[in-house]
């Protein structure tokens, strides 16, 4: 798989917060509370590394996924079973400073309820993993696009990359850019450009994750600064940060109408932020 020059690894954790309630089912098979209270219980889950190894946090308490080199980069929850995409096997530190004893290599995949689950074999590293369901079937992405473990064949996509996958009803939607550097997004096989690559380099439009709601897709990533596509309308995200001069979004949350976006800010003393609805929060790790 080709990569472009400028990919950027993520560096921030993620987060997801799941709320239960003590339930049971009555004789017509009505799902009911048992009491009227109205406490309940928070799951915090955080996927990311401790410096050296795959760590999923769950309410603070530190599970290491693999005794080897790599991270974890995104956590979901179904029913009771817990996912968590990553890369293990590392010969580096894959989140530290670069170094310049060749590429960086691990092995990307998910654990499942803390048995891991390899996706192809060793290489060198690229994008972020990233993990969605779909039915019985777990999708995936590393620059390819999988589907329980088998790579998926998309068009146009020979020398382009899948920085993104997610799985919405029948519908599997995976984003990144085609063999002509466009950023695109393909539903179910099927080819929908983005935005057309220009031939300038640091205008060519970057696409790292996608989400979708309804009949609203929502790609996110960079095009001069941080933006996200809606149904291939640009929206560009506001960062007020002083001295910050690049950003672009790692990741999408979509809740009711809020447009939540992840992402990184590069200038001095700058990091990792967070976006709602447009507006930039900085974040403070």
């Amino acid at each position: 798989m080709n990569f472009p020059s400028h990919n950027c690894l993520l560096f921030l954790v993620t987060c997801f917060i799941f709320t239960s309630c003590t339930k049971s089912t009555n004789s017509s098979g009505t799902k009911t509370d048992t009491t009227k209270s109205t406490t309940t219980d928070t799951t915090i889950y955080i996927a990311g590394n401790n410096g050296t190894n795959p760590i999923l946090w769950k309410n603070g308490t530190a599970d290491t996924l693999s005794t080897t080199i790599g991270s974890a980069s995104q956590v979901i929850v179904s029913g009771n079973d817990v996912y968590v995409g990553g890369i293990s096997q590392g010969n580096q530190n894959i989140y530290s400073s670069p170094v310049l004893n060749g590429p960086l290599t691990g092995q990307y995949g998910y654990w499942k309820n803390g048995v891991q689950n390899n996706i192809g074999s060793i290489e060198n590293i690229g994008p972020p993993p990233s993990i969605s369901l779909g039915g019985n079937n777990v999708y995936y992405s590393n620059g390819s696009a999988w589907e329980n473990g088998t790579i998926i064949t998309l068009p146009n996509q020979d020398s382009g990359s899948v920085q993104s996958i997610f799985a919405s009803g029948n519908d599997i939607y995976a984003a990144g850019y085609d063999s002509a550097r466009d950023a695109v997004y393909w539903k179910n096989g099927q080819l929908n450009i983005v935005s057309a690559f220009q031939g300038h380099g640091y205008t060519t439009p970057l696409v790292y994750c996608i989400a979708v709601s309804g009949s609203d897709v929502y790609v996110g990533g960079m095009y001069n600064q941080a933006a996200f596509w809606k149904n291939g309308v640009i929206n560009y995200l506001q960062y007020t940060t002083n001295g910050s001069f690049v950003s672009y979004i790692s990741s999408l949350l979509l809740s009711g109408n809020d447009v939540y976006a992840t992402g990184h800010l590069i200038g001095t003393n700058l990091g990792a932020a967070y976006w709602k609805n447009g507006i930039e929060n900085d974040l403070q790790i």
